[in-house]
């Protein structure tokens, strides 16, 4: 096969900005005036275009201007784009796009390094550095009434590191936040106002940390320039203020109080006169920095003459976006709380020309690609990305649309890595980015940092000393070396078989075990002698180089040479530890690099990242080697910034640094350009970009809007409200007091206008055509944002009678998904009940496969399908004369449907739902009620610790989950009170197992057939079955604990109970299976078995019942079998040879044996049978189920 030759990408095309429009030419006027500017404008009205042509033209015309983002991803986008308009001759090296606290660092740094008597420059605290250092002061506090696992856990330090932010953003002192927290209620403030205090001190200078380098969050930092703009002249400063001619802010609603004032401190005039002229821009509409302190109605503020003085403008025409998607925003954008003015929201849509649709496409493929607004609901969860996928595959194949101009947005940044990955095996290409990595997880960064970390401890040997064995053997299984540990067993097998090199390694090694003798070891530790050997080639390159050589050729050089690389690590980490001077500190990026341009690994990995992608298992290991030198990019991107910001620091206290982190790190390392894809991003993400095809996905019933309060815990919104005079009169933290409601009810109004702009941001993205898809099954429901974008575009959600219009579940549009598509439709096609259209597919069909299959494509030749050829087994499961082991599960299980049992067991199940992990909690909770004695509120208040471990949300559909949680709570706890008053004593979780051989003789006469043939070949005559399993509850009956002759060990009179939170009751649950199948194990084992229920939780007691719970079967009266009897008391039922009807008698009398055998007769195979009945409506493995149409793969 040729390969595709290696293609350098050329550099991507530079836009162009679009011509001022009126409006935007009266905004560059106003601001070559010198005025202070606040531009409002809705989405698509050129905001972002317009503040990159002010810094265009400012820095043409000789001034000093800079661009201003709220975050760094937009900062960063900004910045590619202004590169582009400044490199005709503006190319000064002057950084023009940055963030506010990038500027703030740039004034603060200068303040205190350029003075008489310089100090130490200040370092930004942000992501995992921040919560390093934020979880290192939360330790040394007291925290009354949160146990030590809530506050040292992400969470946590989340909602204390959002408290800071806005206490230093409002101007809060940590007294302030004292009082305020005795006043209001709110305990927690007293120990965060001391975190507060330090927190604070880490930014200021002092006389006793005089020489400390100060490290602040960028709102502590902002306030510091403000304050060191102030005392410029005071602290003789010996440089100019580094204040802008110009400054101008993009997506200003999303900046921070901290911000503004930083802003209005660098308008106001210098003594010289000189001050900053200040532009922001931005719509309040849509901030989606909510949750990080975005403020929106900074924008208003801005016009306050205490503060910019700015005049107001409008940009009043609209250039994104097809009519009917302006229609849905500007719908959506009427649904939030008007903050200050919605004159913004008034812009007229510019006419859309051909030219406008982009892409590179014929013509005609262009005109005829669809448009507007659609959304789909889908099945399942799985379905919604089926269907996300295709939609992305269809627009590329059949509308010419380039991937780089589609995008799919998702609410939070964990469901974008999860769509992504499924999108990229779905075969959607997608946008190369940086994401954030947590480098001790990765493992290309893992293994430089174990190693680096080895030789810092010394544990690399030297001096004639081998490494130590733990660090030798993770580096030669690390991706550095990439041995596994097959590889090292043959080494060590290689080295066993060569007395020379055995000889030489024992007598030169073992330090870790002295005064032990050569000859001793030799004679008791073979296999320690091989691992010493092996640390003896790596501790001599020489050695390991000559190893490497007497190898070649041979099937273990490969792994000799491998063993080789490492010897040069170790090699070259010794030289470069070793060159160090003892009190001097070591540099992480000397050990980082010794041991990465040692592994010769940058040059391997590059080649396998350019391989062509041939296969999905060569893409899949380019994607990875690709991945893997990202990663490394990062670490030592990671490591420069460290050794900036900590000189003279030794490499130990780095690695420290990443062990501690637990939030992933955004990589500021530069990255390559790559092929073009689909962007999967967040809101927060896609701010100032636009593409013709935008879906927005994931729009179901809490799950976006997303309404849980964000600070439950630390109530940062109720400081917020405090400090900003917005209180009703007598609320306090917990509610109470008048208003507390309604302040409740305030907080949750403003997250779900967050919520609102966040989905606004997404929609106004799209410039051609907006899809929304949602899931609607038993667990999920369409967002009440999607059913009001859907009322407002016209489309249907629901049929007449309210029923979800789920759209036809899909496949893959992929060679792949097309075989499979193709093989359905031949199948169905092929059918007695095909229609006579299905008959016409079905031929086309095959022709189609037959036509794939002459071009080697996998799956399309029928030789090749399931049931074409035969069974690759006819093995029993288990072998003739070996117990049946089953379980009371697989009994129920075997009873319904032996194949589906087979299959679940064997890949078919499905993910654990809502509903199981509820059924987990309930059953752990029983436990410990048993085990602890925990009854009514002592229950109750157990289980509502667990609760918040369901994830239910803080919504309606998530209190009413909660509750019917709490109903079973209720329900346990009545019939542990019931077994209380009634003397009951029960083990919980008891195992159970027992061998139990059921005489074949007591069987029904078809069982008896099936079994017959296997249990005479093995010479027996029972089926010998092992019943294994674990019960809810094993009661002890207080009335039955006496002795009697027939029970003379006095264990005997007790009952099976199974705890369910379901409430369905089962059919004959008289004959229950599992039920059954305990009883017989119990009696085997001389217990007297009076009964056994379903304890149905989740069912409602009848109010007739006067119980608080249901059983089933009622009284826990299970049909007798005769099973507990002592069989010489039932010799005269054995049923005689040829009769029939005796043997049929018998059978039901031994119902619950038979039940048994019969199931573990079932599971035994090779023959799997297909049972019909209730469990097919559910059953996930139909298409494999030759009684289902959708299992009959094969047709003659």
């Amino acid at each position: 096969m040729l390969q595709d030759p290696v293609r350098l990408l050329p550099p991507p095309e530079a836009p162009e900005l679009p011509a001022a429009d009126a409006d935007g030419q009266r905004v560059l006027d106003r601001v070559a005036d010198g005025s202070n500017v606040v531009v409002l404008g809705a989405p698509g009205t050129g905001k972002t275009s317009l503040a990159l042509r002010l810094l265009a033209e400012a820095v043409a015309g000789g001034r000093d201007a800079v661009l201003l983002a709220p975050t760094r991803t937009r900062a960063d986008w900004l910045r590619g784009r202004a590169a582009h308009l400044l490199r005709e001759g503006h190319g000064d090296g002057v950084v023009r796009v940055r963030t506010p606290a990038a500027l703030a660092l740039t004034i603060l740094t200068t303040s205190l390094t350029r003075r008489p008597d310089p100090l130490p420059p200040p370092v930004l605290l942000a992501g995992a550095e921040e919560d390093s250092v934020l979880a290192s002061m939360i330790s040394a506090i007291s925290w009354p009434g949160l146990p030590v696992e809530a506050t040292g856990s992400r969470a946590f330090r989340s909602e204390l590191r959002n408290l800071l932010a806005r206490a230093g953003e409002l101007g809060v002192t940590a007294d302030e936040l004292a009082d305020l927290g005795r006043r209001l209620n709110v305990p927690i403030w007293g120990p965060a106002a001391q975190l507060l205090r330090t927190w604070d001190a880490q930014g200021r200078t002092s006389a006793e940390r005089r020489a400390q380098t100060r490290k602040m969050d960028t709102a502590r930092l902002q306030d510091r320039a403000v304050e060191a703009l102030g005392s410029w002249d005071s602290d003789a400063v010996t440089v100019p203020r580094p204040v802008p001619d110009l400054i101008i802010v993009d997506d200003y609603q999303d900046c921070t109080a901290a911000t503004a004032r930083l802003l209005t401190a660098l308008a106001a005039p210098d003594p010289d006169g000189h001050r900053a002229q200040i532009a922001v821009l931005g719509d309040p509409d849509v901030a989606v920095e909510t949750f990080r302190g975005g403020t929106p109605s900074l924008l208003v503020a801005a016009e306050d003459h205490t503060g910019l003085g700015a005049g107001r403008l409008r940009l009043t025409t609209r250039y994104r976006g097809e009519p009917a998607i302006a229609a849905v925003v500007a719908d959506q954008s009427a649904r939030v709380p008007v903050t200050g003015t919605a004159a913004h929201r008034q812009a007229s849509l510019a006419p859309r020309t051909s030219a406008s649709r982009g892409s590179g496409a014929p013509d005609a493929d262009r005109m005829t690609a669809p448009t507007g607004v659609e959304a789909i609901l889908a099945s399942s969860a799985w379905q919604e990305r089926a269907h996300v996928a295709r939609a992305l595959r269809l627009e590329h194949v059949h509308h010419g649309t380039a991937w780089s101009q589609m995008a799919v947005i998702v609410r939070s940044a964990a469901d974008a890595e999860s769509l992504a990955r499924d999108l990229r095996r779905r075969g959607v290409p997608l946008a190369s980015r940086t994401p954030a990595v947590l480098l001790r997880a990765e493992p290309a960064a893992a293994a430089l940092l174990d190693i680096v970390r080895a030789a810092i401890r010394d544990q690399l040997g030297g001096r004639g000393e081998p490494p130590q064995r733990e660090a030798a053997i993770n580096l030669l299984t690390s991706p550095l070396v990439g041995l596994t540990t097959m590889d090292l067993r043959r080494l060590r097998r290689r080295l066993r078989q060569d007395p020379e090199a055995a000889v030489t390694s024992v007598s030169g090694a073992e330090p870790s075990e002295p005064g032990v003798s050569t000859e001793a070891t030799t004679r008791t530790a073979p296999r320690t002698g091989a691992d010493a050997a092996l640390l003896s080639l790596l501790a001599d390159t020489d050695q390991a180089s000559a190893f490497a050589r007497s190898l070649d050729g041979e099937p273990l050089g490969a792994q000799a040479d491998r063993l080789l690389i490492a010897a040069r690590i170790i090699e070259a980490l010794r030289a470069a530890v070793g060159g160090v001077p003892a009190d001097a500190p070591r540099d992480v990026e000397a050990l980082l690099w010794a041991a990465w341009h040692a592994s010769d690994r940058a040059e391997a990995w590059r080649a396998v990242a350019l391989q062509p992608s041939g296969s999905s298992v060569r893409s899949l290991l380019s994607e990875a080697a690709e991945h893997d030198l990202d990663v490394v990019t990062t670490l030592f991107k990671r490591a420069e910034v460290w050794a900036e910001r900590h000189p003279g620091q030794d490499a130990s206290t780095f690695l420290s640094e990443l062990d501690a982190e637990v939030l992933p790190s955004d990589s500021v390392a530069p990255q390559g350009r790559r092929p073009e894809g689909v962007a999967v991003m967040t809101p927060a993400r896609c701010a100032g970009q636009e593409w013709e095809l935008v879906v927005v996905t994931g729009l179901e019933r809490d799950r976006w809007p997303d309404l849980r309060l964000r600070d439950s815990l630390t109530r940062t919104g109720l400081l917020v409200d405090a400090v900003t005079d917005r209180l009703t009169a007598g609320v306090t933290a917990s509610g109470d007091g008048a208003g507390g409601s309604g302040a409740v009810a305030a907080a949750r109004a403003q997250v779900r206008a967050d919520e609102r702009r966040m989905l606004i941001m997404a929609l106004s993205r799209a410039t051609r055509r907006l899809l929304l898809t949602a899931t609607a099954d038993a667990e999920h429901a369409p967002s009440p944002f999607l059913t009001e974008i859907a009322q407002s575009a016209g489309i249907a959600l629901t049929d007449a009678d309210g029923a979800p219009l789920l759209s036809p579940d899909t496949g893959d549009l992929t060679l792949r998904g097309l075989v499979g598509e193709l093989r359905r439709a031949a199948v169905a096609g092929n059918l007695e009940t095909a229609t006579a259209e299905e008959r016409r597919r079905g031929q086309v069909a095959v022709e189609l496969l037959a036509d794939l299959a002459r071009q080697d494509v996998p799956g399309a030749d029928p030789a090749t399908w399931i049931g074409a050829a035969g069974p690759t087994s006819t093995s029993p499961l288990v072998a003739k004369g070996e117990r049946i082991r089953v379980s009371p599960s697989d009994v129920e299980g075997l009873a319904a449907c032996p194949l589906k049992w087979f299959l679940s067991r064997n890949g078919g199940s499905v993910p654990a739902s809502d509903a199981q992990a509820l059924g987990s909690l309930i059953h752990e909770i029983a436990e410990r009620a048993e085990k602890e004695h925990l009854r009514g509120p002592a229950l109750k208040a157990a289980f509502e610790e667990r609760l918040g471990g369901l994830g239910y949300p803080d919504t309606w559909l998530g209190g009413l989950a909660s509750d019917r949680a709490r109903a079973m709570i209720e329900r346990l706890d009545a019939y542990l009170s019931d077994c209380d008053a009634l003397g009951i004593r029960a083990d919980v979780e008891q195992p159970v197992r027992a061998d139990v051989d059921i005489p074949v003789r007591l069987l029904s006469p078809e069982l008896r057939d099936r079994a017959g043939a296997r249990i005479r070949a093995a010479g027996l005559d029972a089926v010998p079955v092992t019943i294994s399993g674990r019960i809810d509850r094993l009661e002890h009956l207080g009335g039955y604990e006496q002795q009697d002759e027939d029970h003379p060990d006095g264990n005997n009179g007790v009952r099976v109970m199974d705890l369910k939170t379901g409430q369905r009751v089962p059919k004959d649950v008289q004959r229950h299976p599992q039920l059954a199948a305990y009883r017989l194990a119990l009696a085997s084992q001389g217990h007297h078995v009076l009964g056994g229920a379903l304890v149905l939780l989740g069912k409602e007691p009848s109010k007739r019942s006067g119980d608080g719970y249901v059983l089933a079967p009622p009284g826990a009266a299970l049909d007798p079998s005769p099973a507990a009897l002592e069989p010489a008391d039932r010799s005269g039922d054995e049923p005689r040879d040829g009769d029939a009807s005796a043997a049929a008698e018998v059978s039901e009398d031994y119902w619950a044996e038979d039940l048994v055998a019969g199931a573990a007769i079932a599971g035994s195979g090779p023959l799997l049978q297909a049972r019909t009945g209730e469990h097919c409506r559910t059953c996930m493995v139909k298409d494999s189920c030759p009684v289902q149409v959708e299992g009959r793969r094969v047709v003659s």
